[in-house]
């Protein structure tokens, strides 16, 4: 028989199998996540022709609002898989401001098909209708070989009546045994699934300050977490049977600890400044001593590799592996954002880890084999946005915990593992906890009795400072709400609720309280226009990235100001409102790194302009006279001022990290903003005469209590600065578990 392949394309050392969703290079196969294969498959079936970026985004994102940041990204990752490097786009070749031409040569393997030999044709009846037809009569070889069959002895033919009803018999005990296994297999299906229980929850800490955002670890005896400190954040540990909290003497001011080995001799530690930033790597004795630096490997989160002598760590595209001195690094996986959170199956086989896409708030799970292979979303379809995190296996592998947001509360969910690995079903997600406590981030105890969990109840205070008595007071103390703004005539408020994040305006007083823009999506920063007739604020789109949105005083439907256009935050209007500034986060055309940017758009023209050199910059604030424009480094370091008239940008000061906004007086002579890991956590007026800056307020007051931070928010009509304390009141909890 003549055989041929399937939708089989190659190119250069590739071969792209797209019946079997496989890319490989002489021969070794090469991972690649669902979308950045679809993208590769798209480009090589139309080699040579220009793909528009809208016929991209209908191909891969169907019904989905995606920015073009999300394809530039996946170009950039093609382009390194397929080893293009600088300027080189010897694959794939870039039409400007249009879209992307698959350049090289493309070679497509056949349908797979099956003719019959010419020396066996067909059966007589068929080789008459052949013959009347004017065909061509079976030859010679075929006839000879059909009349030795028809000669053969009457032993032979009796043999074959003997060997027929043995395989009738064989393939009745067939039947049977599929018909048995189908039916076990639909009961183990349709059966229902057995619920686990929280029988108690036992609060292990009682400060009200354990930091949530950073995985738990545990030796099995203690459990590692960070409470923050004013400018720092202290490394703690305490007891799983209960007691009090104790200071870890750790070797860095800040210190997180991301995993114990498997041995528990050593823990792999990271030193930070900021808890979403790289870190570096650290491997430190349990025991004490020296921490050894791991290469010069810095990451978001890392783990043990279930060897004990590698580490995986989470990198800017995908997750690497390394050795444990930090050679011999290596691409183990390319994921669809930024990924963290890992964890082992018991067993070591399986990799479950949670990614992050853009800067929305939403997160993913994700499973792939330890080898790298074999990539799945564990939860595909479970809800229209995902948001689960944090998983743990249970120490026999029959369950695993995890936790998600439904309906304003996190809680920990649990789903039933099969042992057989040839039916891996995909149970459904069963609640575990109920609020009203937020719980999160569980690890499962060795002994697989217990889940340490955070439990967090998230609470905003809004203050008023007056600058001329020098004393705080409660602002709107009745409402429940983030990101308050005042109207620039003192008449109106607007908020983001923290019951169900809508947007809401109302006179300062209270009155006249209306839902301006309902919160499909996560909704923040609202900014008043200078008229105070519309709000501009940040929304989550249906694609997880941000999007800035307009909409009047009186409410209505909120119009998108530029749609499909990447992560946008941080909105601001000039002064006379005819244009209005924002942040947005895109991809490197090269590099396919995220990084902010400044842009204007202009309401008379609806064109949207990039900021000169403000690449790296965000949270931009327009001076009262328009003239300038103060934003910051997007790594919260700097403070910078663009002056329109000049076209440059001049450093006024440098910071550890400013928090929010900076926010301009209404004279425009003073530039306000906050050092958030500063002792005390102070807010500074910068003199734009002398670049002089003096502190005008600190939170010191409020941080040896249960407030973890203080955050300036900006200025009231009255030129009182508006800030908020954020009390996380968050402790470990140990929930004891009942397994059926």
């Amino acid at each position: 028989m003549n055989q041929g392949f399937k939708n089989r394309y190659v190119f250069g050392e590739f071969c792209l199998d797209g019946a079997e969703r496989q890319l490989s290079r002489n021969g070794t196969v090469i991972s690649l996540p669902p979308k950045i294969f679809d993208t590769l498959l798209l480009l090589v079936e139309n080699a040579g022709h220009l793909i528009e970026k809208e016929d991209f985004m209908k191909r891969l994102w169907p019904g989905t609002f995606v920015g073009e940041d999300a394809l530039a990204r996946n170009i950039s990752i093609l382009r390194k898989t397929l080893g293009e490097s600088g300027d080189s786009q010897s694959f794939i070749a870039t039409v400007p401001t249009r879209g992307y031409r698959f350049a090289a040569a493309v070679q497509e393997v056949g349908e797979l098909e099956t003719r019959p030999s010419e020396d066996y044709p067909a059966n007589p009846a068929t080789q008459k209708e052949k013959e009347s037809a004017g065909e061509q009569p079976e030859t010679l070889t075929s006839a000879k070989a059909r009349l030795a069959i028809i000669s053969q002895p009457a032993a032979s033919r009796a043999r074959r009546r003997t060997d027929s009803w043995e395989r009738r018999i064989a393939f009745a005990i067939l039947v049977l045994a599929v018909g048995s296994f189908a039916g076990l297999t639909t009961f183990y299906v349709l059966s229902p699934t057995p619920v686990p229980r929280v029988i108690r929850a036992v609060q292990l800490t009682h400060s009200g300050r354990v930091e949530p955002w950073t995985s738990l670890v545990s030796d099995g005896v203690r459990v590692y977490f960070n409470e923050r400190d004013g400018d720092h954040w202290n490394l703690m540990q305490t007891s799983l049977a209960g007691g009090e909290s104790q200071v870890v003497l750790a070797p860095f001011q800040n210190t997180v600890v991301r995993d114990i080995s498997p041995d528990h001799s050593n823990l792999l530690i990271a030193t930070f400044e900021r808890l979403d930033a790289p870190m570096r790597l650290w491997i430190w004795p349990v025991q004490g001593g020296a921490p050894r630096r791991i290469g010069d490997i810095t990451a978001r989160d890392a783990a043990w590799y279930p060897n004990g002598r590698e580490i995986i760590y989470a990198g800017e595209e995908g997750i690497y592996l390394a050795t444990t001195n930090g050679t011999t690094g290596r691409k183990f996986l390319s994921t669809e954002g930024r990924p963290g959170i890992f964890t082992w199956s018991p067993d070591g086989r399986f990799l479950r880890f949670t990614t992050w896409t853009g800067a929305a708030s939403g997160s993913a799970m994700w499973e792939v084999h330890s080898d790298g292979t074999s990539l799945r979303h564990l939860l595909p379809g479970w809800i229209t946005l995902p948001d689960e995190c944090c998983g743990s296996w249970t120490p026999d592998g029959k369950y695993f915990l995890f936790d998600s947001k439904h309906s304003g509360s996190r809680d920990i969910w649990a789903i039933q593992e099969t042992a057989s690995p040839f039916l891996r079903r995909q149970a459904e997600p069963i609640r575990i906890t109920v609020g009203p406590t937020d719980f999160a981030a569980p690890l499962v105890s060795k002994d697989g009795h217990k889940a340490l969990v955070y439990g967090t109840n998230f609470k905003n205070e809004f203050l008023r400072y007056d600058m001329r008595s020098r004393q705080f007071h409660q602002l709107f103390p009745e409402t429940l709400m983030r990101n308050v703004a005042f109207s620039d005539d003192g008449e109106w408020v607007a908020y983001i609720s923290q019951r169900d994040s809508s947007l809401v305006r109302m006179k300062p007083d209270g009155t006249q309280r209306l839902t301006i823009a309902h919160s499909s999506f996560d909704l923040g920063l609202p900014r008043w226009s200078p008229d105070s007739r519309k709000i501009a604020f940040r929304s989550l789109r249906p694609s997880r990235t941000y999007a800035i949105f307009l909409v009047s005083l009186d409410g209505g439907a909120p119009k998108e100001l530029v749609p499909n256009d990447g992560n946008q935050l941080d909105p601001t209007w000039s002064p006379d409102g005819k244009l209005l500034a924002f942040a947005r986060e895109e991809a490197g055309p090269t590099t396919g790194k995220l990084s902010d940017s400044i842009y204007v758009y202009n309401f008379s023209t609806n064109q949207v302009s990039l900021l000169p050199g403000s690449q790296g910059l965000r949270a931009p604030a327009w001076s009262p006279d328009g003239r300038l424009l103060a934003a910051k480094s997007e790594d919260g370091h700097r403070l910078m001022l663009f002056d329109f008239e000049k076209q440059t940008w001049t450093q006024l000061a440098q910071a550890n990290l400013i928090f929010e906004l900076p926010w301009w007086s209404k004279d425009g002579k003073c530039l306000y903003y906050q050092d958030g890991l500063a002792p005390k956590e102070p807010v500074y007026c910068l003199h734009l005469s002398d670049k002089k800056q003096e502190v005008v307020v600190t939170f010191e007051q409020f941080l040896g209590g249960s407030a973890n931070r203080g955050a300036f928010y900006g200025l009231a009509p009255d030129g009182s600065l508006v800030a908020s304390l954020v009390r996380n009141d968050s402790d470990i909890y140990a929930l004891d578990l009942d397994f059926p």
